[in-house]
């Protein structure tokens, strides 16, 4: 769990732009948009995962 807050703790700003991206042009464009919540949450498992070690700090040499 802390690779996940480390993660938002570099980058909390960028998830919460691609999560209202998904859901405003989701609601006001087509609702194709809504599919950028899952793939964010998904890249956010996935950096989280690959860039931070089980004490929420950067890996070397990322």
């Amino acid at each position: 769990m802390k690779r996940y807050q480390g993660l938002m703790r570099d980058s909390w700003i960028a998830w919460i732009v691609i999560f209202l991206f998904g859901l405003v042009l989701g609601i006001v464009k087509h609702p194709l948009f809504f599919s950028a919540i899952p793939i964010g949450a998904f890249a956010f498992l996935y950096f989280g995962f690959m860039r931070y070690d089980e004490h929420g700090n950067a890996k070397e040499g990322m």
